[in-house]
C-alpha cells in the first residue's frame, strides 16, 4: 500500500470515528429530551379520599412544580399546605369539587373560565376554573411569587434564604392580604401548628 493511500485509509478511519462520536452525542441528547417531555406529561393527579391523601397528593403535585423552580420561588411547602387546607377545607370546598380551585383563587376577568360565589350571581369577580387541581397548584405558586400584594413575603423570604433560615411563622406575617379575613394570619398560623404535630401527615412527601 502506497503512502497516499495509507493517508486516505487514515483520514477515512478518523472521519469515521468522529461520525460515531457525533452520533451517539446526537441519540444521547434526543434521549435527554425525550425524557425530559415523558417527564412533564407525567403531571400527577390529585386525588384523595380523606385528610391524609388529601396532604399526600398536593406534596407529590408540589414535587413536580418545583423541578422548573429556583430556590427564589419555592413557596416553604408548610405554608402551600396551610392554604391550601384552609382555602379548600381539604378539597371538599365547592370552588375545589367544582372549579379545581384550591386557593380561592379570584378572577376580575369573567371571560376567563370562572364559577361565581354561592347565591351572589351578579358578582364582580369570579372564582377561576383550572382543568386540574395540580394547575391549581401552579397559579398560587404564580401569585405568590409575581402578585404586587406578596411583595413583603418575597423580600423576606428572599433574606431567609440567604441566612439560610426559614421562619415559616415569619412569612405567614406577610400573607394577611391574601383574604379579608382579619384573622387570616393566626388561622394560618394555627394550621401550620397543627400540621406539624400531627403524626399521621407527612408535611414533606
Amino acid at each position: 500500500m502506497n503512502t497516499l493511500k495509507k493517508i486516505i485509509l487514515k483520514n477515512f478511519l478518523t472521519y469515521k470515528i468522529w461520525l460515531i462520536i457525533l452520533i451517539l452525542i446526537l441519540m444521547q441528547t434526543t434521549l435527554s429530551q425525550d425524557m425530559d417531555t415523558t417527564m412533564k406529561i407525567k403531571k400527577p393527579d390529585v386525588v384523595y379520599n380523606d385528610s391524609k391523601e388529601f396532604v399526600y397528593a398536593i406534596n407529590k403535585c408540589a414535587d413536580y412544580l418545583e423541578t422548573d423552580k429556583n430556590i427564589y420561588q419555592i413557596i416553604p411547602r408548610e405554608i402551600l399546605l396551610a392554604q391550601a387546607i384552609i382555602e379548600s377545607n381539604y378539597g371538599r370546598s365547592r370552588f375545589s369539587e367544582q372549579a379545581n380551585n384550591l386557593f380561592g383563587i379570584r378572577t376580575y376577568d369573567l371571560t376567563i373560565p370562572h364559577i361565581t360565589p354561592l347565591n351572589n350571581p351578579e358578582s364582580e369577580f369570579g372564582l377561576k376554573k383550572y382543568k386540574s387541581k395540580c394547575d391549581s397548584v401552579a397559579d398560587y405558586i404564580d401569585v405568590l411569587n409575581k402578585g404586587s400584594a406578596f411583595e413583603d413575603f418575597r423580600e423576606l423570604r428572599y433574606k431567609m434564604i440567604l441566612l439560610e433560615d426559614i421562619d415559616v411563622y415569619a412569612l405567614v406575617e406577610t400573607l394577611d392580604r391574601y383574604a379579608s379575613n382579619p384573622d387570616y394570619v393566626k388561622l394560618l398560623t394555627r394550621k401550620i401548628q397543627s400540621l406539624r404535630n400531627d403524626e399521621r401527615i407527612s408535611i414533606t412527601d
